[in-house]
């Protein structure tokens, strides 16, 4: 329904379109690229409803009722909020990759009490990176808007109260706009603080304030403004804008917004009224906040299992608005105009101190190391067992990275730099990274990042008269303790290092270090392994059970590996003790080859860059042959 108020019809068109927006682009849609400004319209709508709310009570009493501000806050956010968010939490349980489980809940917990954004900041995700992998991921801009509903209150309380004059709080307001701009342009470089962190977001919101207080000042409503900028505003959102930096297109969308909300006058019986008070995009505004919580998961979770068509934009249209609307009115009304008697019912306020804790203690235990924590690993085989994904085709045990291991000993728990719980031998050795620990014939020392790490499931089958060592290392090349290597010549008859050379850029580091080693020590380079597109997504294609293939050839000309290759090549040619095992042809010999085959149910890539466990393992009989025929007849 349609109320005869200008703030509300323009303000809920403006909440249906910002919406849409934000839909359109987690979709993916061609020319929606920049839908995502969507929320930063909300923002600026935000402060202005916020500050009509304050001033008008101010100008009634006097005075402003906080306790009654923050309880309508209250109950206008969180119990749909509870209630959505915990649907999306046990669908997460049964249907999502159970390798993802902790770090959903972890945002979870932070989203329930308005901070996930900051989880954001510090956990170093880019937005852009995770949000279509994360069905929480819109999460952080409801955490900023929180954070701005329990700072502002007090601020224009005090400017309302201390300075009354317009022009004196317009300034104030102003400089505080003018601030935050400068403050953002200081530190764009550092995009997630910028993006996360609310004191670089308050002076979008401080724009609808401004807004606000120059609408009561003036009179004047032009709609062929408002048609104006309605259209530049839409426009401007969907040409793409490579020549704009993130600020300007901030800025940009901030005044357009502003000069329609300013500018809009109801009652008149031109187009843009019609267009404004369209029953439709109404409706979608005043559903708008549970449409924006239900979206994001919904679009992931079929993403996530069902291939695309044309049916899939109309389907999760109308699921997206359905699920809305019952919760709009079925919570988030039901909730909004109830009177709370502090007189709670004992059973009521159980029940709330028992979800309270439960969340608690889960968050708690989600943070405990798994491997020697009894209670998080019962917690987690009981999400194992009612997994869809676990019980249909045994997914964690043949996608997750952080399962892989050397002697039944997860290498992210013991072999770490940040690892410090692994018992250490004579030879000052981790024994949990150590295999064949009692045979002295030889080693292989491993060592590297997250690109040799993809090799242990490999080296962990072998069978080989030589033990088999890993130390995992951030930037690996820096990090090599020659005088340790050459120590362990008094243990063992044969040493050999060994790690991963995927670029030009490691393979001169190597060069350069080479004559560190002591000589009687061998190295053992090896190489790259195929990277697909970054469009296609191994997970999902197996998750749908979907042949997923890719172009060696595009991939070697892209990374330029028929020079690197040459060039290892010729290093192992030109150095008795360097050898090189060419892991590509191991994994794809082909020029055509699959992330995932249907039919041989094989996974042979985590992502982008690494390989699966099983994809490890297919390198298993090359790399013998070239152990026995190559590296071992030296």
């Amino acid at each position: 329904m349609i109320k005869n108020n200008n703030i509300l019809v323009n303000i809920q068109f403006l909440r249906g379109i910002s919406v849409l927006l934000v839909f359109f682009y987690h979709l993916k849609l061609k020319y929606f690229e920049y839908g995502f400004l969507g929320v930063d319209i909300f923002f600026v709508i935000s402060g202005f409803v916020i500050t009509s709310s304050i001033y008008n009570e101010f100008e009634l009493t006097k005075k402003f009722n906080f306790f009654n501000f923050y309880l309508k806050r209250l109950k206008r956010i969180y119990p749909v909020l509870i209630f959505i968010l915990s649907i999306i939490f046990l669908f997460i349980i049964f249907f999502q990759p159970i390798n993802l489980f902790m770090i959903n809940f972890k945002v979870f917990f932070f989203s329930l009490f308005g901070v996930s954004n900051f989880y954001y900041l510090y956990s170093k995700k880019d937005y852009f990176d995770h949000v279509y992998n994360d069905p929480f991921g819109h999460t952080w801009s409801l955490g900023v808007e929180e954070q701005f509903y329990i700072i502002f209150p007090l601020f224009f309380f005090i400017l309302l109260k201390y300075i009354k004059e317009f022009k004196n709080i317009f300034f104030v307001l102003f400089v505080a706009i003018i601030s935050g701009i400068i403050a953002t342009l200081f530190f764009q470089n550092d995009s997630e603080l910028v993006f996360y962190s609310p004191f670089f977001r308050f002076w979008e919101f401080l724009i609808g304030s401004l807004i606000f207080f120059i609408s009561i000042k003036t009179k004047y409503r032009n709609n062929i403004i408002s048609s104006l900028t309605l259209i530049i505003l839409i426009l401007f959102i969907l040409i793409p804008k490579s020549y704009y930096n993130s600020l300007n297109i901030l800025l940009l969308t901030t005044l357009l917004t502003s000069l329609f909300i300013l500018s809009y006058k109801k009652n008149t019986k031109k187009m843009i009224n019609s267009i404004v008070e369209n029953r439709l995009i109404i409706f979608i505004g005043n559903i708008s906040y549970s449409f924006y919580l239900w979206h994001l998961p919904i679009i992931y979770f079929y993403d996530l299992y069902y291939l695309d068509s044309l049916f899939r934009i109309p389907f999760l249209f109308f699921l997206t608005l359905l699920l809305s609307y019952i919760s709009y009115i079925a919570v988030e009304n039901k909730f909004r105009y109830t009177q709370i008697k502090f007189k709670t019912p004992f059973r009521n306020i159980t029940l709330s101190i028992v979800f309270l804790l439960s969340i608690f203690l889960i968050n708690y235990f989600a943070y405990q190391e798994g491997h020697n924590n009894k209670i998080k690993r019962w917690l987690k085989d009981l999400i194992y067992n009612v997994n869809y994904l676990e019980n249909k085709i045994n997914f964690s045990e043949r996608t997750d990275f952080y399962k892989i291991n050397i002697n039944n000993n997860k290498v992210y728990d013991f072999c770490t730099e940040s690892s410090d719980y692994s018992e250490i031998n004579s030879d000052s050795l981790r024994i949990n990274c150590l295999k064949n620990e009692k045979n002295k014939n030889g080693i292989l020392y491993i060592h590297g990042d997250s690109l040799t790490a993809h090799f242990i499931p490999m080296f962990n089958e072998l069978n080989i008269n030589e033990a088999i060592y890993y130390s995992h290392k951030t930037k690996p090349l820096s990090k090599i303790d020659f005088k340790h290597l050459n120590k362990l010549r008094k243990s063992y008859n044969e040493v050999t290092f060994v790690t991963n050379i995927n670029n030009l850029n490691s393979l001169t580091k190597l060069i350069d270090i080479k004559d560190k080693f002591n000589p009687n020590i061998k190295i053992l380079i090896l190489g790259p392994t195929p990277r697909p597109s970054k469009n296609l997504d191994s997970i999902k294609c197996f998750i749908k059970n979907i042949n997923c293939s890719y172009d060696t050839l595009e991939d070697e000309k892209q990374r330029n590996l028929f020079l690197l290759n040459s060039k290892i090549k010729l290093l192992a040619d030109n150095n008795f003790n360097i050898f090189y095992f060419n892991a590509y042809k191991s994994i794809c010999p082909k020029k055509i080859c699959y992330v995932f085959n249907k039919e041989k149910n094989l996974i042979t890539h985590m992502d982008g860059s690494h390989l699966s466990l099983e994809g490890s393992i297919l390198m298993k009989k090359n790399f013998i042959t070239f152990y026995n025929n190559k590296f071992k007849s030296n």
